[in-house]
């Protein structure tokens, strides 16, 4: 059932959930979602719903509007370096892929990993595509902080012989957890095309448990890192700049507006009232001669065509340095001279565009700095300057310090579980190698970057 007046309205589903619209409201975003939901029956929280009722189920939203992978997706692809930024945050943190290795300790009493190459195994993970799955598992990780994942177990299970076959990338926008009760974990989660969720492609599998991998044939396994204060799900890290990229995406459009419609924007058009006069009076001798009535309606169009040819001659950056005539002439009856006039309206474009280049410089920083990344590494060009080689090695060697072992963790663990369930006690792990950089003054000449152009 839809109710609307004008460009709101409600939307029952039969459900228990009634869903508000505003059309046209997010248009800026790039594509609609509701604008709130109202749960009939529903327990609220202070930051939000506890949980929405979708295809006889109650799930949780993800984010205010249950669509923040939808929201950020939108605000990403907005910014000019939005994409750029998470796919140079993503290399960084993939290095060299994942490997196989075993904890040891050296000499100095120090833990390492000792890198191993085991056919078997490798084999077994090559079958089940990992690098790709892992890859994308990553870039989700980098997004949202969090992934889901798909464990797909053998026939095997049944009579003794259980195996997981592989683990598959899911789409973060696609799952939701459901909804048990307070203080209740978790037990299940739907998959679907949120945020409409059609009954015809949504479906529900039990969550993955560690302590007995061969329970389901298929489930569902969330990963992520904790953000604070927020229960299953993980937000953003950026999530503070979200309103700085909306800014900084909101430069580019501007300034094509204004360059398609400047002259129009700028210009005061005066018109001589005798002109308009002696137009009437031709529409009115045409309608004489054709039979057809004069109204005022038919002087009005030509007005209103008029003005978008004279417009149209004037605006848009094809008309850029020409110039318009005009005359003047005597009018006996009002003893002055009338003709068309054009005066320029000074805007105070300089003083705006400049400020609005200002606020993107502003935006531009602290979406790098909600990304986590350190402008030479993200190679955004900030006040001018482009970090040096010493700046971007520094910076590379915090970052793979303090930025890569927590994701690496993360990232790795149901390949980790996978590796575990079919190898029992094997000892081996999977972990990102990555290659410890140097530099260029303690690299051989003959293996330095430039000595290889």
């Amino acid at each position: 059932m839809i109710r609307r007046c004008g460009n709101f309205g409600f939307v029952d589903d039969g459900s228990g959930a009634v869903y508000s619209f505003n059309m046209g409201a997010m248009a800026g975003t790039g594509g609609w979602t509701p604008t709130q939901f109202h749960l009939r029956g529903a327990g609220v929280t202070t930051f939000g719903w506890k949980y929405m009722d979708v295809n006889g189920h109650r799930i949780i939203p993800y984010g205010s509007d249950n669509d923040l992978p939808g929201r950020v997706m939108r605000l990403l692809e907005k910014f000019y370096a939005g994409e750029g930024i998470m796919g140079k945050k993503a290399g960084l943190q993939w290095g060299e892929g994942p490997r196989l290795y075993t904890d040891a300790v050296d000499a100095d009493n120090s833990l390492y990993r000792q890198w191993l190459i085991n056919p078997e195994l490798t084999k077994e993970l090559e079958q089940a595509d990992y690098e790709t799955q892992m890859h994308r598992c990553l870039i989700d990780l980098c997004h949202l902080e969090g992934f889901w994942v798909k464990f797909i177990r053998n026939r095997g299970a049944r009579i003794g012989e259980g195996k997981i076959l592989r683990v598959e990338h899911v789409p973060a926008g696609k799952v939701r957890f459901i909804w048990r009760g307070d203080n209740l974990a978790p037990t299940h989660a739907m998959v679907s095309n949120w945020p409409l969720a059609e009954p015809s492609v949504s479906r529900v599998y039990p969550l993955f448990d560690p302590k007995d991998p061969m329970k389901y044939g298929v489930s569902l396994a969330y990963y992520n890192v904790y953000s604070y204060n927020h229960d299953h799900y993980s937000i953003p890290r950026f999530v503070g700049a979200f309103d700085w990229l909306e800014l900084a995406g909101t430069l580019a459009p501007l300034l094509a507006t204004y360059n398609a419609n400047a002259s129009a924007i700028s210009k005061h058009i005066e018109s001589p009232n005798s002109y308009w006069e002696e137009q009437r009076k031709r529409i009115e001798d045409i309608c004489r001669r054709t039979g057809e009535p004069y109204t005022d309606e038919l002087l009005e169009k030509f007005k209103d065509d008029a003005m978008e040819m004279f417009a149209a001659r004037m605006s848009g950056k094809e008309n850029a340095g020409k110039f318009l005539h005009t005359s003047q002439f005597w009018n006996e009856e009002a003893r002055q001279f009338e003709g068309w006039k054009i005066t320029s309206i000074d805007n105070k474009v300089k003083e705006y565009i400049e400020a609005q280049v200002a606020i993107c410089k502003k935006s531009e920083a602290a979406a790098t700095s909600g990304f986590g990344l350190d402008p030479s590494l993200s190679n955004l060009i900030l006040d001018t300057k482009l970090g040096s080689g010493s700046e971007k090695l520094y910076a590379l060697k915090v970052y793979n310090a303090t930025e890569t072992c927590v994701p690496d963790m993360v990232l790795c663990r149901p390949w980790q579980q996978m590796v575990e369930a079919n190898h029992p006690g094997c000892g081996i792990k999977v972990g990102l190698y990555r290659r410890q950089v140097e530099a260029e003054k303690n690299v051989n000449p003959g293996d330095r970057v430039k000595a290889n152009e």
